[in-house]
């Protein structure tokens, strides 16, 4: 009874350490992961003897979509292995009982093997032979009976009761510290809300500190500021300093794969969308993965594109964990059916120009879109591009600005870097009185040379980015 107490307790307790350190990126690696039963996925995923764990690892990265489900089998798989260990030592070891502490010192290293091993193949090549092993051992000490003693203070009460626990207690501070760390979730964590629109949530959980020390949660920042319509606000207090902080152009992984979905899906533009899928997918090991089928089903069934949206959905119907997500497809699937797809083929589709060139174009096409001209126009005040700022804020001011309650204010003090060698210039866009008397208070301290000074009282301006 106190052996199955202790089991259960270390089970639990590392199922706690998986769930509370890693939902969100337990979930991730289901997406990152493809399974299928599919005929002729099967035989390509077997043509390797070690490919057999690969599959197996992909069959139980299923149910990760559930992270109560995935700490759950992160948990199981060492502690089935230790039950192994435990019958073998049942298996040699007279007086086995007392013993039952002795497989618990392979638990940290268990755990350990566990923390880089995204596609569970370690995991379940340790599982396989871990069975094998003790079934081994089972069948041979069947006739051959081995009674192997060990020293006495081995069967000690204290030890059968302190190892078990220092082992379990060793192996819940490797999940929390291990290679695995906190910024592996919290990338997990931004992607989903990303993923599920929670902007709001987004704002709320990254907080200013955090984005301007961790690139990926600067670039979300960005994008729920720009999603709810307050980025020209806050924009550059959450370390805006390049157009390029709106876009990951030199790829080096999936995380940034799945950023630029994010980005682009927010833009509309659905072909670059396809472009990242279909790269996200060729980064996973099988060439395939659930998240990137899920995005290409999403998009085509966007685009009405009944053909090649079917063709997504019918792969993960071959999975045994995507009922759910199935029913809700396969119920668009039905709405579009017959319809024509909003789209034209019509030469290279997967063509992706620079961030101004994409942008420019989208503020061009859709001028009502004033999401569009927010990231446009603070991209340009991040490159310090002072003329093209001009030409483009000429160009929306009076369809987004004119008659706006109240105009962002790093635009009304980028427009006070002009006005001071222009002045119709604050006639013309209406800059507050309070603002431009800043700016002349600001001016006048950096004239003076009380630099230091000026810069610490207008840190937040756009003025002090520009001297910088």
């Amino acid at each position: 009874m106190k052996k199955l107490i202790i089991i259960i307790i270390s089970f639990l307790l590392l199922w706690g350490g998986w769930y509370i350190c890693y939902p969100y990126f337990l979930m991730w690696l289901e997406g990152f992961s493809f399974f299928s039963t599919l005929q002729d996925f099967v035989p390509i995923s077997l043509h390797l003897p070690a490919d057999v764990f690969h599959y197996m690892g992909s069959f139980l990265l299923q149910l990760y979509s559930s992270p109560v489900m995935g700490a759950a089998v992160q948990a199981l798989a060492p502690i089935v292995s230790l039950l192994c260990i435990w019958l073998v030592v049942k298996r040699l070891f007279t007086d086995s009982d007392t013993l039952f502490w002795l497989p618990f010192l392979a638990l940290p290293a268990l755990v350990y093997s566990q923390l880089n091993d995204i596609n569970l193949e370690k995991t379940c090549m340790i599982l396989t032979v871990s069975v094998v092993l003790a079934a081994v051992i089972y069948l041979v000490t069947c006739f051959v009976k081995p009674s192997c003693n060990l020293p006495g203070f081995m069967h000690h009460k204290l030890v059968f009761i302190l190892v078990p626990m220092l082992s379990v207690l060793l192996s819940l501070c490797l999940i929390k510290t291990g290679p695995l760390s906190s910024q592996h979730e919290d990338v997990a964590r931004l992607t989903y809300m990303g993923r599920q629109g929670n902007w709001d949530e987004i704002i709320q959980t990254v907080s200013r500190k955090d984005a301007l020390s961790d690139d990926y949660k600067k670039k979300y920042m960005l994008l729920a500021l720009a999603q709810t319509d307050s980025l020209p606000e806050y924009a550059f207090k959450y370390g805006l300093k390049s157009s390029e902080d709106f876009i990951i152009t030199d790829i080096a992984g999936p995380w940034d794969m799945q950023y630029n979905i994010q980005f682009y899906r927010m833009l509309g533009l659905h072909n670059a969308v396809i472009y990242y899928a279909y790269q996200q997918s060729l980064q996973s090991l099988p060439g395939i993965c659930s998240d990137a089928v899920r995005t290409l089903a999403d998009t085509y069934i966007e685009l009405k594109d009944y053909t090649l949206a079917k063709k997504y959905v019918d792969l993960l119907s071959h999975s045994l964990c995507n009922g759910k997500w199935l029913r809700e497809h396969y119920v668009e699937l039905e709405s579009i059916k017959g319809l024509e797809p909003e789209y034209v083929m019509i030469g290279n589709q997967f063509v992706l120009q620079d961030f101004y060139k994409d942008l420019s174009s989208l503020v061009t096409r859709y001028p009502d879109e004033k999401k569009y001209v927010d990231i446009l126009l603070c991209g340009l005040l991040a490159d310090k591009d002072g003329n093209t700022f001009m030409d483009v804020f000429d160009m929306v001011y009076e369809k987004h600005y004119k008659d706006a309650p109240h105009m962002p204010d790093v635009y009304q003090e980028a427009l006070c870097l002009v006005a001071s060698h222009e002045p119709e210039i604050r006639d013309i866009y209406g800059i507050d009185e309070n603002v431009w008397g800043r700016y002349c208070d600001f001016s006048a301290m950096m004239t003076q040379g009380k630099v230091s000074l000026a810069k610490r009282k207008y840190a937040d301006t756009y003025w002090v980015y520009s001297y910088k």
